[in-house]
C-alpha cells in the first residue's frame, strides 16, 4: 500500500470507524454507570430529589468542571483519535496513560501528531489498560481475602479510615502542585464554609465557589502587574 493509499484509508475508513466505535462504547459506558443510580432511585424508591442531585453536580463542577474542557483539548494532540476514546473510557489519563504514550512514542522516535505516533499511542494505552485491570483485580481479591481474616476491630478501622486517607493523599498532591497562597486560600475557604451555618448539602459547592473567587481575587493584582510590566 502506497503512502497516498494509506492516507486515504486512514481518512475515509479508519477515522470514521474509530469515531463510530468510540462514541458507541462511551455511550454504553455512560448508560452502565447510570444504571445503579437509576435502579436505586426508581426501582427501590430511593430517589433523593432534584435538589441534592444538582448540589452534588455543582460540588463536582466547581472543582473539576474546567478539566472537562481542558483535558480533551490538551491531550488530543498526543493521544490521537483512538487513544482519546480509549483513555477517557478507562481513566487515569494524566498519571498513567500519558506517561505510557510518551514513553512508547519516544522509544520509536515518533513525532507527536503523526500516524506513527498515533499507532504507538493506541498500542501503549491498550497494554496499560490490560495491565491495570490485571493488577486491580488481583489487589481487590487479595485485599478482600486479607480483610476477611483480620480481627474485626482492625478490619473496621481499615474500612473507616481508607476513604479519609485517600482524600488526604489527593489533598496533599494538590497542595504540593499549587502555590502556597492558593493552597492556603482553598484551606481557608473550606474552614470558613465548615464553620458557617450553611447546610451540609450545599457546603461542598459553596466551598469550591468561594475558593475560586478568592483565588482569582488574590491573583488579579499580580496578573495586572505582570501585564503592565510586559
Amino acid at each position: 500500500m502506497t503512502q497516498q493509499n494509506m492516507e486515504g484509508f486512514y481518512r475515509s475508513i479508519f477515522i470514521p470507524r474509530a469515531h463510530r466505535i468510540g462514541r458507541l462504547t462511551l455511550a454504553v459506558a455512560m448508560v452502565l454507570c447510570l444504571m445503579p443510580a437509576l435502579y436505586l432511585s426508581f426501582v427501590l424508591g430511593a430517589f433523593p430529589g432534584i435538589g441534592p442531585i444538582l448540589t452534588g453536580f455543582l460540588a463536582i463542577a466547581t472543582i473539576a468542571g474546567i478539566m472537562w474542557v481542558v483535558e480533551p483539548v490538551s491531550y488530543f494532540p498526543v493521544l490521537g483519535v483512538c487513544g482519546t476514546y480509549i483513555s477517557f473510557l478507562s481513566g487515569n489519563i494524566g498519571n498513567m496513560r500519558m506517561p505510557v504514550v510518551i514513553s512508547c512514542q519516544s522509544a520509536i522516535a515518533a513525532e507527536a501528531g503523526t500516524r506513527k505516533a498515533e499507532v504507538a499511542a493506541v498500542l501503549g494505552i491498550v497494554v496499560s489498560v490490560l495491565v491495570n485491570l490485571v493488577f486491580l483485580i488481583a489487589l481487590v481479591l487479595i485485599g478482600g481475602a486479607l480483610i476477611a481474616i483480620l480481627p474485626p476491630p482492625m478490619a473496621d478501622a481499615i474500612k473507616a479510615y481508607t476513604l479519609p486517607a485517600l482524600y488526604g493523599a489527593v489533598g496533599v498532591m494538590f497542595y504540593n502542585s499549587a502555590t502556597r497562597r492558593n493552597a492556603m486560600t482553598g484551606i481557608a475557604a473550606g474552614l470558613a464554609i465548615f464553620l458557617s451555618p450553611i447546610p451540609e448539602i450545599y457546603s461542598s459547592a459553596a466551598a469550591g465557589i468561594l475558593a475560586i473567587v478568592l483565588a482569582v481575587a488574590l491573583n488579579w493584582g499580580t496578573r495586572t502587574a505582570v501585564a503592565k510590566a510586559t
